[in-house]
């Protein structure tokens, strides 16, 4: 039967020493949303009381409102004089803006009827990922050796957020235990703790990607490092110090030999060291002082004199 049907009053028995008929309380006696979010459930306690001298029965409730629904509730709950039962109001939107809907309460008698007003405010779903730097740099690490940096990820958006695949990529970059599939809630981090153990003399460099379902689906953090080539003395040669350097072979056709450079930051400015083209791929410069840092890069020259530009450089620490 509509819940519009229901109408009428209760009647007191006027006689000496009836009970009071029986009276439903809500507490609260309106309900309001805060902050709600599109496609979320938000959820409340609603208190029926019977404050009066009879008992009554709750048959139902009836929802106006989309996404308005109760939870708990049986079919049917009596409740004596004095006693009371606690219901979840919950409230899925479906669109962002003021919310109104109304819950009514149904009872066995029409005139105990009543209609609790729902209000709120709700907000778009806004799925989103930070992360605290966009680059991250190891460093110079000697051969052999390794460094750690973490990275932080954070839910910054106001639902569920996640982490659906991370990866690396980068010759010596690597993560350190399994960092997906990884659930946020809203304003909840994750620590990603990587690893750079250069492969290569020289700077490296990669790139960690985070995918999620974040309006922002895929996260890039830039990621470098270099190699330090520690000086030390030739084997069978009577030299205070010496810094040996290797490189690979360049892929372009028609090379005729190699440049070696030296300066003393990694932005130069770089001299050239070599007189004559290098055949090979390696050089050993001996004209080091102890205490002292230097910077290498080399460059590929082809048969008509054509050289390349700088390669990464390479750092040298002479002990």
């Amino acid at each position: 039967m509509p819940l519009d049907n229901f109408k009428g009053n209760a009647v007191a028995d006027s006689r000496p020493g009836a009970a009071a008929p029986a009276h439903l309380e809500l507490t609260p006696a309106a309900m309001h949303f805060d902050s709600a979010i599109v496609g979320v459930q938000n959820s409340q306690s609603l208190k029926l009381a019977n404050t009066g001298g009879t008992a009554m029965t709750v048959t139902g409730f009836v929802a106006r409102g989309v996404g308005l629904s109760v939870n708990g509730f049986s079919g049917s709950t009596l409740l004596n004089p004095g006693t009371s039962a606690t219901f979840s109001v919950e409230l899925v939107p479906k669109t962002s803006g003021n919310y109104s809907g109304s819950l009514a309460i149904v009872s066995q008698t029409a005139s105990l009827d009543t209609t609790l007003p729902v209000s709120g405010d709700v907000a778009a779903a806004d799925p989103k990922l930070s992360v605290g730097a966009t680059s991250v740099n190891f460093g110079s690490v000697s051969s052999g050796k390794s460094a750690s940096e973490t990275v932080t990820v954070t839910n910054t958006g106001n639902v569920e957020v996640t982490i659906s695949k991370v990866q690396l990529s980068g010759a010596g970059f690597s993560i350190v235990g399994s960092a997906a599939p990884v659930h946020l809630a809203s304003e909840q981090s994750v620590k990603l703790d990587l690893e750079f153990s250069p492969k290569a003399a020289g700077t490296s460099t990669g790139t960690l990607t985070v995918d999620s379902n974040a309006s922002d689906s895929s996260l890039e953090v830039k990621l470098s490092g270099s190699e330090t080539v520690v000086a030390s003395n030739p084997p069978g040669q009577n030299l205070q110090h010496y810094v040996g350097l290797t490189w690979d072979a360049s892929t372009s056709s028609g090379i005729a030999g190699y440049n070696v450079y030296r300066g003393s930051s990694e932005q130069g400015p770089f001299a050239r060291l070599n007189g004559l083209l290098v055949d090979e791929l390696k050089y050993i410069d001996d004209a080091v002082k102890a205490g002292d840092t230097y910077y290498y890069v080399t460059t590929a020259v082809d048969w008509h004199g054509e050289e390349s530009p700088h390669s990464n450089w390479a750092k040298a620490v002479v002990p």
